[in-house]
């Protein structure tokens, strides 16, 4: 896609330790940039048949349908499986993904140990 966005997951991380005479505080603001992530997951569902030939043709695209016609196992009043050797009615059997490319950025909000922005800057690519 032309005018897709990159994803930008960042946090900030805070280390503080003062004790006996050490007195550290480092803050620092870590983001990930990830321009282009292609994924690719094969399902297996378990469906009923019935409910599959009543569902039009045109809604095939449509993943809330494939959701509604999941068999659901019998669950007890925990939400646990009743019969643990049931067959699976959902799985993931495949997941890939590529990441072509990941930019890593680190900034000192507020350091105070000695080296902890040039280390900032050698983590920011």
């Amino acid at each position: 896609c032309a005018h897709s966005k990159p994803l930008k997951i960042s946090t900030c991380v805070l280390i503080a330790i003062k004790d006996n005479g050490l007195d550290m505080r480092n803050d620092v603001a870590i983001e990930f940039e990830i321009d282009s992530a292609p994924m690719l997951a094969t399902l297996l569902l378990k469906v009923e048949e019935e409910t599959f030939l009543r569902n039009p043709p045109a809604q095939i695209n449509n993943s809330y349908c494939w959701i509604a016609m999941i068999v659901f196992p019998k669950l007890d009043n925990r939400g646990i499986r009743v019969d643990s050797k049931s067959d699976i009615t959902a799985a993931i059997t495949t997941f890939d993904i590529n990441v072509a490319k990941i930019k890593l950025n680190a900034t000192c909000v507020e350091c105070t140990s000695p080296g902890m922005e040039t280390l900032a800057e050698t983590w920011s690519t």
